[in-house]
């Protein structure tokens, strides 16, 4: 049996498909968020929505099924429903949400943190001095 990721509703995933037109087989990727999980052992499904050229189009797997090739967990969604429904009203820019970091393999030399370098505040008020403030602020000159 194939090993399936943990998944949940929020996540945006990619599902590989295994799709049968006449005598040919082709691999067709689905890209979305998991709007919801639906029963219990082998006859579980999950429905995956996506925007497709300003349309949503909803579709749902079998989680056992033999056709699904692979299941990939691009990000992890931070939701707090088990049926996400509403984002069928929302629009496209509306549907994000709180995301937490999906944990990759990593090679040992790019786990190591380098500390981010501190950027340098004017504290001191002099006149004809540019005084800065929080970022994105504008910065002021004093006369």
């Amino acid at each position: 049996m194939k090993k399936i990721p943990e998944i949940r509703p929020g996540d945006f995933v990619k599902v590989y498909s295994k799709l049968i037109e006449g005598d040919k087989e082709r691999i067709a990727p689905f890209q979305g968020v998991i709007v919801q999980i639906k029963g219990h052992n082998t006859s579980k499904t999950f429905t995956v929505r996506k925007v497709s050229a300003g349309v949503g189009v909803e579709r749902i797997f079998p989680l056992y099924s033999p056709l699904i090739i692979k299941i990939e967990v691009k990000k992890k969604g931070k939701v707090r429903r088990a049926k996400l429904t509403y984002l069928r009203n929302k629009k496209v820019k509306k549907m994000k949400m709180q995301e937490t970091e999906v944990e990759t393999a990593t090679p040992p030399e790019e786990t190591a943190e380098k500390p981010a370098p501190k950027a340098e505040k004017k504290t001191k008020k002099h006149e004809g001095e540019k005084v800065e403030g929080a970022p994105g602020a504008k910065t002021v000159e004093k006369v």
